[in-house]
């Protein structure tokens, strides 16, 4: 589970009981769940030789895009769901925003901000259900940004 702070100690671990999708300051998705963020860099080999030795190195190499995995029981907004169709219909300029990452602890007031620069959901799953069932109907979110900041609360 990731992040509320339990205390205001900078190293405590974080807790958060939602998180949500903020974009130009508007909430358009909240969530019960963040699966993780990925980021990562790929090691790129580097041999170099001297007159004595052969030293193989591993440098920082080419940025894989951030990804987000978030979860939440479906409900009747569209807003993520317009967002993920402007991907799907191809209309690059709608589907690339620029938005915020909010986790909440239990008593509604930010404990982390992450900054997302051209986000764009890449994924959006909706669970299987039964009908008649009492179980609560799963969607899933994959967004992918360029670049992801951690930001002050």
């Amino acid at each position: 589970m990731v992040a509320g702070l339990s205390s205001s100690q900078p190293n405590d671990a974080l807790t958060a009981a939602r998180f949500s999708i903020t974009i130009d300051g508007y909430e358009i998705a909240s969530f019960s769940e963040l699966q993780g963020i990925t980021t990562e860099v790929e090691p790129v080999e580097l041999m170099e030789s001297t007159d004595k030795e052969v030293v193989l190195k591993k440098l920082p190499g080419k940025t894989k895009p951030a990804t987000l995995v978030l979860k939440r029981g479906k409900n009747s907004s569209m807003e993520l769901w317009a967002w993920h169709e402007a991907v799907l219909n191809g209309d690059i300029v709608a589907a690339r925003k620029s938005c915020s990452l909010v986790m909440y602890a239990t008593d509604g007031k930010p404990v982390a901000r992450y900054h997302l620069e051209h986000a764009w959901p890449a994924k959006l799953e909706i669970g299987a259900l039964k009908a008649g069932s009492s179980e609560v109907l799963m969607e899933t979110v994959t967004i992918v940004s360029e670049r992801i900041q951690r930001v002050s609360v």
